[in-house]
């Protein structure tokens, strides 16, 4: 992916850390995706395992072509966005409230704990990877066209 400048190079770097980031603790900590999956009632609980190891599994894949040139990062900002989708439905629900029903250190508790911190996190990595995208992709079309 080529950049234009150390602040462009920087913003490209940090989305991409993050996307690397969130593909790992996805593919180690499936529980947690599954978890959201299947407490929002957004899936079928049957099928929560194989999607909640599916989307880490594309946020990975996209975040490796996008590193090689291979594709531009819009597949990055729609996993991402899939994420936020997922993440806002459970707030959405009220389900980050403490009822005082989630013992502590479950899988519960350590999911809704913090997922509103984390939904305010990945909101400010999707608005700068969408603005990144935008970018990119406004550069190419001006290059395109003062080259005509």
């Amino acid at each position: 992916m080529k950049t234009r400048g150390k602040l462009h190079l920087f913003v490209t770097s940090f989305v991409l850390l993050c996307a690397a980031a969130l593909t790992v603790k996805g593919i180690f900590f499936t529980e947690h995706t599954r978890l959201l999956l299947s407490d929002t009632g957004a899936v079928p609980v049957m099928y929560s395992g194989v999607i909640a190891f599916a989307i880490p599994l594309i946020l990975g894949i996209s975040v490796v072509t996008a590193c090689l040139g291979i594709t531009s990062l819009l597949p990055v900002v729609v996993v991402f966005g899939m994420h936020i989708a997922l993440m806002g439905l459970a707030l959405y629900q009220g389900l980050h409230f403490d009822c005082g029903c989630y013992l502590p250190g479950s899988v519960q508790s350590e999911v809704y704990s913090t997922l509103q911190l984390q939904f305010f996190i990945m909101l400010l990595v999707l608005l700068l990877s969408a603005a990144l995208f935008y970018f990119n992709s406004l550069a190419r079309t001006h290059a395109l066209k003062s080259s005509v």
